[in-house]
């Protein structure tokens, strides 16, 4: 399947109608941006339940499985493979034309190419190749492709079998498979000679080809194809379409005649030729013409490798040798593509460099054919069977073409080539035909393995060596009829028929619409004259110069009316006054698509005895006849000078003529850069159109993605925050939001300056900590009275790496969830506010949990004011800053703290005042947490207490 732009809902829509995948393999080549990575392989696996494989290197290929050939490679298929090969930096990518060729060449009949919408022509030329395969291509309708050029190349190309919508393809296709074979095996019962008679009957009335001389299972093949694709079960049925159907007339036509051939087919039979050539272009003469054919030329491969063949023989033996290869086949279409000498760089492939470098020109993407190969190959159309062959050849090459003849039609195409080759003529063959085997009588073998044969000087009969047209077989037919005359009155016969042309009909020249001599008949050595040098067979070049003036108004009159004649012209010679008469009209059964016009001349004797009155003539009369011929020789001499003149400025005017085509041809080449310009850009544009496309499915899966995920950040209950790698929040759930009081307005700024109501400790460092590392990393932390498990992740995107971190606030398995008003401590609340001093309980981020009521006395805070701040707000500078990191140390054991002891600390009073206290702390556990108890006392309190201890002790 080939794709361009708008390929992509084509392809969609055939894999939803393609549902029975299994017995066919399915391989996508669709132009693509060999820079951008392609998402073809997701976007199509989401619509079919075939596997869908990106091609990235070579493999074996597996049944219902889709395989779409990767960016910037060609897909070749060699041996079942798929096989890989990078791309060429100008042209579509991957070739469409490339994996058609191959997989014709490897597969066969079991190849279908199914060519979908796309700009440019890619696909036109692989889709001969699958027909000259007997596979069957399949385009689809221009209505229903975003863009219509590739489907329209092909179908113009006239091997496209059907022309459907991308659903409707599938269909066929499917049906198709089901039917393959059936009827294959219905053809080959010999009950349907009657039915393939009146199928080549049905084609002969509509071409006039006969095709019953060619092999029966070939016919059968393509008949049975041509069947398939109609999906008709027998073969009855076929015979009934053909008669109501022209156009499917012309379809088996064409299928009939599809042939691909390659420049330079069969490299060491090529080389063995190229050593025959050698031979012909030494053994003729530079005054002669080396004159080849090839028949059954097909696209002009193999003519134009014969002719650089013998442009390369001449550069070797440095011999200017003039030559001529006439290339005839019955396929216009394909005689119309070998006339324009255009190939594709994988119509090259196999050629050397250096034979590309000399004998084409690069042309747009494509190859054309050297003018100076070009101008020795002429191509025209004929039927080997039928029509007269070309004479005094002296190489013939017809390859793989007999191997579709029966052998009693080989006999007689061979019989044909026997009588076109010179005596020393040679005859090349393609691997699977010999001339030897069918008719050991006209040739020997010359060149064994590469079926290269010469012919033999045998005394054939005149039936053999003389091949019929239809003329000639209509004289055979009158000859028949006619009565047998006796030898002696025939020769009396052929006698008066040379007299009767020798000396009663005048003499007459032949002239084409140019004015060029084609033939003359009778002595018109008097009326012509030779220049030396060069010779031109121009009629106003050789006639007489008294003569020029009225042949030249003779030749345009008869060009406007038909015919023309002159007045009589006067002249003496040497015997006696002569008047002679001009003619001219046009011949009416000349050759189709030629003009050609007869000029005859007739003399009078102007002698006394032949005209009466003219020895009554007196001396003055005499005098003005005298007179009135030097005045006509005057104004003759001055018409000849006023033509002259006229040739003068018709030759300046050719000259501008030359100098305007000189520059239309500048501009030609600048419209053709302009073109090939143009086409790249629409190449571009096509692969920006793929892009696109791409991009619009990913957007709108993207934008699916992004609603299934803000649905799911409103509705979940889990508290979860996202920030980019440079911290800004990007998104966070509702019950987050709801938490730490986010809207959207907080978006894009850094997650440490919106303020999240808790306090961490080095907040902004733990993150880049993550970042850099990308380690996962807990930690706790504290939201009034409820306790956080705070699990810290990186995330990344498989294309630009790290993307950023998500906090997930999580609780701990018992943490209490009463309401902060109520206090979690419910034993210290009872007892607390009774003691004698002050009691500050802080959790294991040093968050305060509780605190009684003789905070105020001590320090003038209220207690509500520091409950679930973190405890070194009651720490003067520099012991604040140290003090969350202390107690981290201690949690994890790099310290071992002071317990159980009093010790002098700094404290900070409500007013900022720097007052020294006693404080001993204690550890606890507290809802199956640890906590820590702080006991403050002034220094006056501390005595006091000291004192009332030792009395008691006492």
């Amino acid at each position: 399947m080939g794709a361009s732009a708008g390929g992509l809902e084509a392809l969609k829509e055939f894999l939803s109608a393609f549902k029975k995948p299994y017995d066919a393999i399915v391989i996508i080549a669709q132009h693509l941006d060999p820079k951008h990575p392609t998402i073809l392989r997701d976007l199509l696996a989401r619509i079919t339940d075939m596997p869908v494989v990106l091609v990235e290197q070579d493999m074996r290929p597996e049944l219902g499985v889709i395989y779409v050939v990767s960016p910037g490679h060609n897909a070749l298929i060699q041996n079942k493979k798929i096989v890989l090969q990078p791309a060429a930096a100008i042209g579509p990518k991957p070739s469409i034309n490339l994996l058609l060729s191959t997989l014709a060449e490897d597969v066969g009949e079991h190849a279908i190419a199914v060519i979908l919408s796309g700009t440019g022509s890619d696909g036109a030329l692989g889709i001969m190749a699958i027909k000259s395969a007997n596979g069957v291509v399949i385009a689809q309708d221009e209505k229903t492709a975003k863009y219509s050029g590739m489907p329209r190349s092909a179908i113009d190309s006239g091997f496209v079998d059907m022309v459907l919508p991308p659903a409707a393809i599938a269909d066929e296709i499917q049906a198709f498979i089901e039917s393959a074979g059936q009827t294959f095996k219905q053809l080959s019962s010999p009950k349907i000679k009657s039915s393939l008679e009146k199928i080549f009957q049905r084609i002969f009335d509509q071409t006039g080809y006969d095709f019953s001389g060619y092999k029966l299972k070939t016919i059968q093949r393509r008949i049975a194809r041509r069947m398939a694709v109609h999906k008709l079960v027998t073969i009855d049925d076929y015979v009934t379409l053909l008669t109501s159907s022209s156009v499917e007339v012309e379809s088996l036509f064409k299928d009939l005649l599809i042939s691909v051939t390659a420049f330079f087919r069969d490299k060491e039979a090529f080389e063995d030729l190229n050593g025959v050539i050698e031979n012909l272009v030494a053994q003729t003469p530079e005054q002669k013409q080396l004159r080849i054919w090839v028949p059954g030329c097909a696209n002009g491969e193999e003519p134009y490798s014969i002719a650089i063949l013998v442009q390369l023989a001449k550069l070797k033996l440095r011999k200017d040798v003039n030559y001529q290869v006439f290339a005839t086949d019955i396929d216009e279409f394909a005689l119309s593509q070998a006339r324009r000498g255009l190939y594709s760089a994988e119509q090259l492939k196999e050629l050397p460099a250096e034979i590309i470098q000399h004998y084409f020109v690069l042309k747009d993407d494509k190859y054309l054919i050297n003018k100076n190969i070009r101008d020795h190959v002429v191509f025209a159309k004929q039927n080997l069977i039928m029509d007269p062959p070309f004479s005094k050849i002296d190489l013939i090459s017809c390859r793989n073409l007999l191997i579709y003849f029966t052998l009693e039609l080989q006999k007689q195409v061979f019989q044909t080539f026997h009588f076109a080759l010179k005596p020393s003529g040679c005859l090349f063959l393609g691997k699977s035909e010999s001339a030897t085997t069918a008719v050991p009588e006209l040739f020997e073998s010359l060149i064994k393995r590469s079926q290269i044969f010469a012919r033999k000087s045998t005394g054939l009969s005149q039936r053999l060596d003389h091949i019929s047209s239809a003329v000639s077989l209509s004289n055979i037919r009158q000859t028949q009829t006619m009565p047998q005359f006796s030898q002696e009155h025939k020769q009396s016969l052929d006698q008066l028929d040379r007299l009767l042309l020798d000396q009663m009909i005048p003499t007459a020249i032949v002239l084409d619409g140019s004015g060029h001599i084609m033939h003359i008949r009778g002595n018109a050595n008097q009326y012509l004259s030779f220049p030396q040098g060069r010779i031109d067979t121009n009629v106003l070049s050789l006639i007489r110069d008294d003569l020029k003036v009225d042949v030249r108004a003779l030749l345009q009159k008869s060009k406007r009316d038909g015919k023309a004649n002159t007045q009589a012209l006067f002249y003496n010679n040497q015997l006696a006054d002569k008047a002679l008469f001009l003619a001219m009209q046009r011949f009416e059964q000349a050759p189709k698509n030629q003009e050609l016009f007869v000029l005859s001349f007739t003399e009078v004797d102007l002698s006394e005895a032949f005209i009466s009155g003219t020895s009554s003539l007196n001396d003055k009369s005499i005098n003005a006849n005298d007179n009135l011929r030097k005045e006509i020789a005057i104004f003759k001499e001055r018409l000849q000078t006023s033509i002259e003149e006229l040739e003068t400025t018709n030759e300046e005017l050719q000259s501008t003529n030359e100098e305007m085509q000189s520059a239309n041809e500048e501009l030609q080449s600048a419209n053709e850069e302009l073109q090939t310009a143009n086409e790249e850009l629409q190449s571009t544009n096509q692969e920006l159109s793929t892009v696109n496309e791409e991009l619009e499915v990913k957007s709108f899966e993207l934008e699916q993605v992004n609603n299934d995920l803000e649905n799911m950040l409103v509705s979940m209950n889990e508290k979860i925050i996202l920030v980019d790698s440079r911290l800004r929040l990007v998104r966070f759930t509702a019950r987050a939001g709801q938490m730490f009081g986010l809207d959207a307005q907080h978006f894009g700024q850094p997650i440490t300056t919106v303020g999240l109501k808790i306090d961490v400790p080095n907040f902004r460092n733990l993150l880049i900590s993550v970042l850099q590392s990308e380690q996962e990393q807990c930690i706790k932390v504290r939201q009034n009275a409820v306790m956080y498990q705070l699990r810290i992740a990186s995330y990344k995107s498989n294309m630009t790496g790290l993307v950023g971190l998500m906090l997930f606030f999580e609780h701990s398995k018992h943490v209490s969830t009463l309401n902060p008003e109520i206090n979690c401590h419910l034993t210290l609340k009872i007892i607390g506010d009774d003691l004698p001093y002050t009691l500050v309980v802080i959790d294991e981020v040093g968050v305060i949990t509780y605190v009684n009521q003789r905070i105020t006395e001590l320090l003038g805070y209220d207690p509500l004011d520091l409950l679930y701040k973190n405890v070194s707000v009651l720490m003067p500078t520099p012991y604040k800053e140290h003090h969350d990191q202390y107690l981290q140390s201690y949690m994890t054991g790099q310290v071992e703290g002071v317990m159980g002891q009093w010790r002098d600390v700094s404290a900070s009073t409500a007013t900022g005042e720097r007052v020294l206290l006693k404080l001993k702390i204690e550890q606890t556990w507290i809802n199956a947490e640890r906590h820590f108890m702080g006991t403050m006392l002034s220094f006056e309190q501390y005595q006091a207490m000291q004192t009332m201890r030792s009395k008691h002790n006492q």
